[in-house]
């Protein structure tokens, strides 16, 4: 920093403070105190509590906790006193180097953004508006491609976000945030909507509707956390969709093994299900192949231009962050891919329950469910009077 404005600064050592004093155009002087603070030790970090700022840069921020970048912001706008200047501009600057999904900052500025966080991204080093190659040497990244793995280019040359290296996530090459998800869905009550549910001891429920045009709104997901089924229903599924759904008709859509009942009662979840009020579709099968393939389907599906399946961004914020990183497929120590995804909580159970809606959200499977079984009688005998 002191290389870039040394005309318009001091440095001084001894208080690790960088002061910088200028007149800019508008005539009006500029004087600004530029504190020098390292943020790797507790005590550095302990430092944070006492001071008082208009602004914080934080460099790399990727290489601190998320925690102490919010904490450093909670130190602005705190000078000066608003009995000596009523309005000024307050606020926290970062750059970094790319990060992975694995990462806090992935989540924070990718997938949950607040409103009042702006966040820019540098062209790669080979793309249409990278700067600054003039001043390095012509075939520096060139280079810098070749002495390098495709994955530490993919980041530090192309200034990509990288995959987890702890697997893969499983719809990682079908499912496009832009494409798939929406700020808002509104259900129409007039169409059934149909509650994928896995009914495990981690129990969740995935919520959605095929609207008039055939495209599978995922309206809503929800969760707990070592549960059974009954408490799950009544304590978080029913209240969840008396917010957000009053007035829909309600199909849960499970796993068929569903309808076995309890080795130490008479009734099966399914029985217990009905009891509460819900009308239940048992899923064609519970094979994880044909389940994932049922998502992928809608995933690949495109109507009118835009996707065949639409996710409601407020309403389901964790099913997001699976079908984006959590829900992936481990690899073994030689690095190889398993054929099964880990079964992680509560990512796994949200897929679950996307799964079974994905499966049973077909217009032929829920005019099964809604047609009641009708008799047909005997065709009369040839010889019989008419």
């Amino acid at each position: 920093m002191q290389e870039w404005i040394r005309p318009i600064s001091v440095w001084k050592v001894s208080e690790a403070t960088l002061f910088v004093s200028f007149t800019p155009a508008d005539g009006i002087p500029v004087s600004c105190e530029v504190l020098m603070l390292p943020l790797d030790t507790p005590e550095n970090q302990q430092r944070l509590l006492s001071l008082e700022l208009t602004f914080a840069w934080v460099s790399e921020f990727r290489e601190i906790p998320l925690e102490i970048l919010q904490a450093v912001f909670s130190r602005c706008g705190r000078y000066p006193s608003r009995a000596n200047v009523k309005e000024y501009w307050y606020g926290l600057f970062g750059e970094t180097n790319s990060f992975s999904e694995d990462s806090d900052y992935y989540d924070f500025l990718e997938v949950e953004r607040p409103n009042n966080v702006d966040y820019f991204v540098q062209p790669g080093a080979f793309e249409e508006g990278a700067e600054n190659r003039e001043n390095l040497p012509p075939r520096y990244y060139e280079d810098l491609l070749e002495a390098n793995s495709p994955a530490w280019c993919e980041q530090y040359r192309h200034n990509k976000i990288t995959p987890s290296l702890s697997g893969q996530a499983v719809f990682a090459k079908s499912f496009n945030p832009e494409f798939h998800i929406r700020e808002r869905l509104y259900p129409d009550f007039g169409r059934p909507i149909v509650l994928g549910v896995d009914t495990g001891r981690n129990p969740a429920l995935v919520a959605g509707q095929i609207d008039a045009r055939g495209r599978l709104l995922v309206l809503g997901s929800v969760w707990a956390e070592n549960m059974g089924i009954e408490k799950f229903i009544a304590t978080t599924a029913r209240p969840f969709l008396l917010e957000n759904f009053q007035g829909g008709k309600f199909f849960m859509a499970m796993d068929p093994a569903g309808r076995q009942r309890s080795q130490i009662g008479e009734e099966s979840v399914k029985m217990a299900v009905e009891r509460l009020g819900f009308s239940v579709i048992l899923a064609p099968t519970n094979d994880i192949t044909p389940r994932l393939r049922a998502v992928e389907r809608y995933l690949g599906l495109q109507i009118d231009g835009g996707g065949g399946l639409l996710i409601d961004r407020r309403l389901n914020n964790d099913l997001l962050l699976a079908l984006q990183r959590d829900y992936r497929y481990p690899r073994d120590k030689k690095g190889v891919l398993a054929e099964k995804p880990d079964k992680g909580h509560p990512e796994s159970d949200l897929a679950d329950g996307l799964q079974y809606l994905c499966l049973s959200a077909a217009s032929n499977v829920l005019a099964r469910a809604m047609t009641p079984m009708i008799a047909v009688a005997p065709p009369p005998p040839t010889a019989a009077w008419t």
